[in-house]
C-alpha cells in the first residue's frame, strides 16, 4: 500500500467510480446469467462439476467452463450427440463427463457402447444407430425363422465410417463376410444411400 491509500481505508477520503467502468461490469454480469427457468438446472450442473472437480482434485473450470454449463442449461441436450455439439465439449470430455451431465439434465443417460461413443456428435452416429436397428429387425431373417445372425458394434462402426457402396465392398468390411452380407446387405446399403 502507498501513503495515498491510508485516508481511503480510514474513510476520510471518498472513492467514486467512473460511469463507463460500471457499464462494463454490468455487461459482464448479464452475459453470465441465464433465463430464470434455466437457473435451477445451471445450479445443478455447477454442483455436479464441483463434485467431479473435487473427486479429481482439479479446479472446476478444468471439467467445464461456466460458458459450457450455461449453454447446456439453455439448450438442454437429451443425448450424447447433442452434448457433443455444445461449445467446450470435446471427445475426451464427452467420454469422461458426458453421461454424468446428461443424467443431471435428463434424469438418466443411456449407456453407449464404446464403438458408438466414438461416433457421438458425428453424422456417422445416426447411421450407426440406424444400422443397429435394422440388424435387430433382420437378426432372424426377413421371415423371422432363420438362424440368429448379428454384427458386432465394431463392424457396424466400420460400416458407418467407410460407407461401402456395393455388396462386395460391404462383404470385405472386417466382421461381415458373405453370410452376413447376404442377410443384411441390401438393408445396410439402403441406409448408407439415404444418409
Amino acid at each position: 500500500m502507498t501513503e495515498g491509500a491510508r485516508p481511503v481505508l480510514r474513510g476520510k477520503v471518498q472513492v467514486t467510480l467512473r460511469k463507463d467502468a460500471m457499464k462494463a461490469v454490468s455487461r459482464t454480469i448479464v452475459r453470465s446469467q441465464v433465463a430464470e427457468e434455466d437457473a435451477p438446472l445451471l445450479s445443478a450442473l455447477k454442483a455436479k462439476r464441483r463434485a467431479l472437480a473435487e473427486a479429481a482434485s482439479v479446479p472446476a473450470y478444468v471439467i467445464f467452463a461456466d460458458r459450457t454449463l450455461i449453454e447446456m442449461a439453455e439448450k438442454r441436450p437429451v443425448n450424447l450427440d447433442q452434448i457433443a455439439g455444445i461449445t467446450g465439449v470435446g471427445a475426451k470430455k464427452l467420454e469422461s463427463y458426458g453421461r454424468a451431465f446428461l443424467e443431471v439434465i435428463c434424469g438418466e443417460a443411456q449407456a453407449l457402447h464404446p464403438s458408438r461413443m466414438a461416433l457421438a456428435g458425428r453424422p456417422e452416429g445416426a447411421v450407426f444407430d440406424r444400422l443397429a436397428e435394422v440388424q435387430l429387425q433382420l437378426q432372424r431373417g426377413e421371415d423371422g425363422t432363420g438362424k440368429p445372425l448379428s454384427c458386432t458394434h465394431t463392424t457396424l462402426r466400420h460400416i458407418a465410417e467407410r460407407r461401402p457402396r456395393t455388396l462386395d465392398d460391404l462383404e470385405r468390411v472386417q466382421g461381415m463376410g458373405a453370410q452376413k452380407a447376404e442377410r443384411f446387405g441390401q438393408a445396410f446399403l439402403a441406409i448408407l444411400r439415404d444418409a
